[in-house]
């Protein structure tokens, strides 16, 4: 690399001085794309319901299997609003006629406002709690009842003020027992024992109904016998469950409504492995006597029933995988019944699993009905279907993504790597291999061409986006994303068409509550490789979605992982990667002796290893102190390309980077001490280059950090003790708070002076050796810079481009603010002077004076406007212009992608570039040259002639035209 690519820098730091970053309002929800999720929502605590008595429309809420509370609108299945709050199975009720919903998650119960999604109160216990109700009392005034478990078998139930949440009065008690809901006072406790009363909790089936009903059920364990008890009561009604064909249910579902205060009306719904059926009863609650209405016949498949009132009448709706039936509580005979119509989207999402749904119905008429059904998927969707049309959709699977990698379907990356393989080979083997390039590419020639006038007209028109895999992705904007959800699905998406889903599959089949422990995903230009803890893997098409060659871990619970890396003839070979750190190699390996590989083992432990021999060799070990643990281990990217090896000076001078591809930094904390430490160590020997240390850190908040280039960054919460600190630049005040510390390393503090490079010939920081005594251990010159920032990072990254000209910006994931930032190198440069006014050369370089407090900057939001929850990490690849860098950010819940360029894009007309104006100014200027220049040539003509006649006239009178002397 030529050191004259040093000179753009000062010119690039110029072009930055436009506010990049900032999103442009005709860029803003074109460029980027959200993913806003709930998570799969939980089929007892998802209605229909409207916010307030005097609203017409109802909203959908859910409380999610992910804890994130939401209100959706029923008719195009956006967001209205959303909470999280946080990890935990929790309950959700709605206030009858009132404009709250209620949450209860892990020990802490909150009302939230229904239609904006405000805070209203909330009351935090020390148990979990059990069960959450809204009822009404004596006075009609409602309250919301809370039960916990105690140790022992004991449980407590509290009354809390729907108003305030107060305690308005407690009870603890271990028997199924009766209270006077205005006052708490025990009326009559029930003992159950036997085989016809409960078992265990498990037992209890969930009544599902529109209104609060003072009813317990439960089934025995073969699911044959269902039992009834009106709380208050000692009667036990029990029911003997029909079976369809000697075939007995799996699964039992309750649904009820009631329209008078002494009627319930109640759906039994019967559910096989391959058949459903049910039952509907008529319970007179002051007799205590039910009778049964009808039976609905058995038919193949799963159904979801749902119960809802219109007006005096309770409605049944049953949503199979062909079609929506309504039903009243009197007759078996179907009042309405719509064929479901499938959409284009169902080639990704199909209409199958149905495992719950909600219904409204609203009467047109004496036999016109409108029935609105949102629907539950065992595929993770969620659907509305509206008289059998399917409204919308939303992929609540898409939440949870643990792993991710982009890929370079369209192949322009792959066209680099040929390049370069033709670079290093002999002019007949380069010759040979491009012609060959060439006729394979001449194949797409056809296709190509057809398409062509199209994409010339939509590029005049600017309209339209190039579909996933067209010829016309020539800025790499439209690369795929390969996303690995911990419920075990993959997921292809196109990044620049909104994130459309183009295939998704099930690769792993997750029980409830476990966790897909992907590891990471590889790709190349056709396949995406899924390595998976334990030692499994998995290889997928990316056109297709098709799973092959799944491989099994086989070496014992101490598999970790593993790698692959090329040996000395460029076969891959597998590296088996322990949890203890240690290293598994095949016998027949050849491994060259520079490779090094670096592992941690589950007990913090870092190692150092040569691949070289039969067996790894142990180099170097990191272990912590004593009650220190790491917390950060950051290392550059795979992707970090270098543009020039030096920084240049305002003053013309260079200071040499320290670029070493080997660096590592990890960050301690000690426990006790709370003293946090980050140090630089060199891979390759194990020494550390360099320490900073951070007094009264604390260790429960996030630390993170990133390294790239030869520069890195992290992120504490620290307080410093009464001395100033050494950070490098200056001596630090004592402060407390969130910091943001960025060092810059370089061969040496002296302009242009290499350090220890300086008397070695043929030699670089990029790929340094030991030669004449240089070590690549050598410390290099370390700045530091320490900022005070609003708010903690839970997670960075750094832009990446093509060939790393453009200035990097640090990516943050701030939670807080449920944002993604984009903070330009030029805010964090340790160089910044301290104290004064920047020098006319510093300020060439783009310097100005530094502030020890760095607020974030509204335009640094990637998401402006949205909210993105959830997010945990983001990756960045790298677009086929130099100024742009494409963006993905992904977690526990959303899914956001966009894409930057930190200083401008220099490289690429914007979208308000008028292609059309230019197109008429063009042939304007061709139509007024054309018919201008006959003149122009007529004008000429006349001209030589008038010129030539002089000439003649001269010499024909001579005397008429000279003076003698």
């Amino acid at each position: 690399m030529r050191l004259g690519a040093i000179n753009f820098v000062p010119l690039l730091l110029f072009l930055w001085s436009s506010p990049a970053d900032a999103i442009y309002a005709d860029e803003a929800y074109q460029v980027d794309f959200h993913h806003v999720l709930l998570g799969l929502p939980q089929p007892e605590t998802t209605f229909l319901h409207r916010p307030a008595s005097a609203s017409k429309a109802s909203l959908l809420y859910t409380l999610s299997e992910r804890s994130v509370l939401g209100a959706v609108n029923p008719k195009d299945g956006s967001v209205i609003w959303r909470q999280q709050l946080g990890n935990g199975s929790g309950r959700l009720k709605a206030s009858q006629g009132g404009s709250t919903v209620i949450t209860a998650v892990n020990a802490t119960v909150q009302a939230w406002d229904a239609a904006e999604g405000r805070l209203v109160w909330d009351w935090r216990g020390s148990e979990e709690i059990k069960a959450l109700e809204v009822l009404k009392s004596e006075d009609a005034a409602q309250a919301v009842y809370v039960v916990t478990q105690n140790s022992g078998s004991k449980a407590t139930i509290r009354k809390l003020s729907e108003d305030s949440g107060a305690v308005l009065w407690e009870h603890e008690d271990e028997r199924v027992t009766t209270l006077q809901p205005s006052s708490g006072q025990t009326l009559k406790s029930l003992a159950l024992s036997g085989d016809k009363d409960i078992s265990d909790a498990r037992s209890i089936l969930p009544i599902e109904s529109t209104v609060t009903l003072p009813l317990l059920a439960w089934s025995d364990r073969t699911l044959t016998n269902l039992r009834l008890n009106i709380l208050g009561s000692n009667h036990v009604i029990n029911i003997k469950l029909a079976t369809e064909k000697g075939a007995d249910a799996d699964k039992i579902q309750i649904h009820a409504s009631s329209t008078t205060e002494t009627a319930v009306d109640i759906l039994v719904h019967c559910q096989s492995q391959r058949s459903h059926w049910a039952e509907v009863y008529h319970l007179d609650m002051k007799s205590e006597t039910l009778k049964k209405v009808y039976q609905l016949p058995s038919q193949e498949g799963p159904a979801a029933f749902s119960a809802t009132v219109h007006g005096s009448t309770t409605y049944f709706v049953r949503t199979t995988e062909r079609d929506v039936t309504l039903f009243t509580f009197t007759s078996e005979q179907s009042v309405g019944q719509w064929t479901l119509q499938t959409k284009p989207y169902d080639s990704i999402s199909k209409f199958s699993g149905i495992t719950h749904a909600v219904s409204e119905v609203v009467s047109r008429g004496t036999s016109k009905y409108a029935v609105r059904s949102a629907v539950i998927l065992s595929s993770g969707d969620w659907k509305m279907v509206y008289n059998g049309d399917e409204s919308w959709f939303r992929p609540e699977s898409l939440a949870g993504v643990v792993a991710a990698a982009w890929a370079d379907i369209d192949g322009h990356e792959h066209l680099a790597e040929e390049l370069a393989a033709e670079s290093h080979s002999n002019v007949v083997a380069a010759y040979l291999h491009r012609l060959k390039r060439h006729l394979k590419d001449a194949r797409g020639f056809p296709a190509w061409a057809k398409t062509l006038p199209n994409r010339i007209i939509d590029s005049l028109l600017s309209r339209g986006r190039p579909s996933y895999g067209a010829p016309s992705n020539s800025f790499g904007f439209h690369k795929v994303l390969i996303a690995a959800t911990d419920s075990g699905r993959l997921f292809a998406l196109e990044a620049g068409n909104q994130g459309k889903i183009i295939w998704r599959v099930q690769a792993s089949n997750i029980e409830k509550g476990q966790r897909w422990a992907v590891e990471n995903i590889e790709t190349d230009h056709e396949n995406a490789l899924v390595r998976i803890s334990g030692g499994e893997s998995l290889k997928v098409n990316l056109k297709q979605g098709i799973i092959f060659d799944n491989q099994f871990g086989s070496s014992g619970p101490s598999l970790k992982t593993t790698a692959v890396l090329p040996d000395v003839s460029g076969s891959a070979v597998p590296i088996q990667i322990h949890t203890d750190g240690t290293l598994g190699l095949p016998q027949s390996s050849r491994l060259g002796p520079e490779m090094i590989m670096v592992t941690q083992d589950d007990k913090m432990v870092v190692r150092g290893w040569t691949l070289g021999a039969p067996k790894p060799q142990l180099v170097w070990k990191f272990v912590p102190r004593p009650n220190e643990k790491i917390v950060t281990l950051a290392r550059r990217p795979s992707k970090d390309p270098v543009a020039s090896i030096g920084k240049a000076l305002g003053d013309r001078n260079v200071l040499y980077k320290f670029l070493s591809p080997n660096l590592l930094v990890i960050g301690t904390v000690d426990t006790e001490t709370s003293l946090a430490s980050f140090h630089i160590l060199d891979s390759i020997s194990g020494s550390i280059l360099h320490t900073l240390t951070h007094p009264n850190v604390d260790v429960d908040r996030p630390i993170t950090s990133v390294l790239s280039e030869n520069w890195f960054a992290y992120s504490v919460f620290s307080g410093f003790s009464d001395d100033a600190v050494d950070m490098g630049a200056e001596k630090l005040a004592p402060a407390m708070g969130h910091q943001l510390v960025v060092s810059e390393l370089f061969e040496s503090s002296i302009p242009n002076d290499r350090g220890a490079l300086g008397s070695i010939l043929n030699t670089s920081s990029l790929g340094p050796s030991v030669v004449d005594g240089y070590s690549p251990t050598d410390s290099p010159y370390v700045i530091s810079q320490t900022y005070l920032i609003p708010a903690a990072i839970s997670f960075m990254a750094v832009s990446t481009t093509l060939q790393g000209i453009t200035p990097r910006s640090l990516l943050c994931v701030v939670p807080s603010l449920n944002s993604v930032i984009a903070i330009p190198r030029v805010f964090i440069d340790p160089r910044r002077p301290m104290g004064r006014d920047a020098s006319a050369a510093e300020m060439e370089e783009g310097l100005f004076r530094h502030n020890a407090v760095l607020d974030f900057d509204p335009k640094w939001a990637l998401n402006h406007m949205r909210e993105v929850l959830g997010i945990q990490r983001v990756m960045t690849s790298p677009s086929l212009l130099e100024s742009t860098s494409l963006v993905f950010a992904y977690g526990s819940l959303d899914m956001f992608g966009t894409r930057i360029a930190p200083i401008g894009g220099f490289d690429i007309l914007g979208k308000g570039f008028n292609k059309m104006q230019l197109i008429g100014t063009v042939a304007a200027l061709a139509v007024g040259t054309g018919l201008l220049a006959p003149m122009a040539r007529k004008k000429q003509t006349d001209s030589r002639w008038k010129a030539l006649d002089t000439t003649l006239m001269s010499q024909a009178l001579p005397g008429s035209f000279r003076r003698y002397g």
